[in-house]
């Protein structure tokens, strides 16, 4: 009778360690459309002030113009690493360049507002794929436990 009764301890261990995994998965769920809200808002921001930029200063002072070719050396200012923990984060590049400094010495606020919207999006796209990357090891957890109870029943 002992043995029946830890067989049955066991299995609602399981039932409750399903449960809060299914609970997670929610949660998850929940913060992954979230985030995407954050981007979608932040890429309309960074997109209206942008046009803005060009609508103040005319279409040929923001444009690809004033872009560095394939061929200049241009380092980026900001990169997306992994940590220790395999997780996604951003690494600041100190002798990376100023993408506004393509632009001129006076760069209207719209431009600067628009760069600060779109850093925001990189940082919010590195969050997303760290909740990704969580949720897919929780519900491979979940169906694993899933087969060790179908098994235990």
């Amino acid at each position: 009778m002992g043995e029946l009764s830890s067989s049955s301890n066991s299995i609602e261990t399981l039932s409750q360690t399903l449960d809060d995994l299914t609970l997670l998965q929610v949660d998850q769920l929940d913060e992954q459309l979230n985030l995407m809200s954050q981007i979608e808002s932040n890429l309309m921001s960074g997109f209206i002030n942008l046009a803005k930029s060009r609508y103040i200063n005319g279409e040929r002072t923001v444009s690809t113009a004033q872009i560095p070719g394939e061929e200049s050396d241009v380092q980026p200012s900001t990169r997306v690493v992994r940590d220790a923990n395999n997780k996604l984060e951003i690494s600041k590049n100190e002798d990376g360049s100023d993408a506004l400094k393509w632009f001129g010495v006076l760069v209207p606020m719209c431009l600067r507002q628009s760069q600060t919207h779109f850093r925001r999006v990189l940082e919010i796209a590195v969050d997303i794929v760290n909740v990704r990357e969580e949720a897919a090891k929780s519900l491979k957890e979940f169906y694993h436990l899933a087969e060790v109870k179908k098994s235990a029943v």
